[in-house]
C-alpha cells in the first residue's frame, strides 16, 4: 500500500488574542486567560470557528482560506545559542535561549469592501477578517498551526500543533498589475512558542 501523504489543504493557521502576565504569553478568552503552554481543544475553537467578520468586533480567528499559499512562511529556525560559562563548565558548552521563527504572511483583499466605509465592510469574509485582525502593527497573538486536518475541522484533544507568539508590523499593501490585490504582514516574532505541542483536555 502507497503511504499517504498531507496535501496542501490539510493546514488550519488561527490567530488567537494574547496578552503576556509575567512574561508568559496567555490567550485572551471571555472567561479568561490561558498560559500558551497549556491551551485546550476548547479555547482554540473559540477562535477556530470564527471565519468571517460578522456582526461584530472580532479579536481573533481562522484566517486559513485567506492566506495565499505562496506566500506563506511559518515555521522554525535556529535558536538563539549562549556559549557564556562558569568555570565549573565542560569547554564546549551552549545553552539555548530564544526561541526563533520566520512568521510571513499574505492575504488576499476582499473585492467587495474596498470602496465601502470601514463600518460597511463586508460581514461575511475571511479576507476581511484576514485585514481587520492584521491592520495595525504591535497587536499580539498566538499563531496556532496545525497540519493534517482540514481548516473546517474543529481541534481535538491529542492532535499536534505549533504555537507562535507575535506581534504584527506594518501591513504592507501589494499591487501588481493584473493580479489580486494583497496585504502582507511579516509578523514580529517574540522569540516564544510551543514546538510539537500536544492539545490538552
Amino acid at each position: 500500500m502507497a503511504a499517504e501523504r498531507v496535501i496542501n489543504e490539510d493546514e488550519t493557521v488561527v490567530l488567537i488574542p494574547a496578552t503576556t502576565v509575567l512574561g508568559v504569553p496567555n490567550a485572551i478568552t471571555a472567561t479568561g486567560l490561558t498560559p500558551y503552554s497549556a491551551l485546550t481543544a476548547a479555547v482554540i475553537n473559540t477562535y477556530a470557528s470564527v471565519t468571517s467578520v460578522g456582526s461584530g468586533a472580532v479579536s481573533g480567528g481562522n484566517v486559513t482560506c485567506a492566506l495565499l499559499a505562496d506566500d506563506f512562511t511559518l515555521g522554525w529556525t535556529d535558536s538563539e545559542e549562549d556559549d557564556e560559562k562558569s568555570l565549573c563548565e565542560p569547554g564546549n558548552s551552549i545553552d539555548l535561549t530564544g526561541m526563533n521563527f520566520d512568521a510571513e504572511m499574505a492575504g488576499f483583499r476582499d473585492a467587495t469592501s474596498q470602496a465601502l466605509p470601514i463600518a460597511n465592510k463586508a460581514q461575511d469574509s475571511v479576507h476581511e477578517l484576514w485585514r481587520r485582525l492584521t491592520f495595525a502593527p504591535d497587536v499580539p497573538y498566538l499563531v496556532v498551526h496545525r497540519i493534517g486536518f482540514p481548516s473546517t475541522q474543529a481541534f481535538a484533544v491529542g492532535q499536534k500543533i505549533d504555537v507562535y507568539f507575535i506581534e504584527t508590523d506594518v501591513p504592507v499593501d501589494v499591487h501588481e498589475d493584473g493580479a489580486k490585490q494583497k496585504t502582507s504582514q511579516s509578523f514580529i516574532s517574540k522569540s516564544d512558542g510551543v514546538d510539537e505541542y500536544t492539545i490538552a483536555a
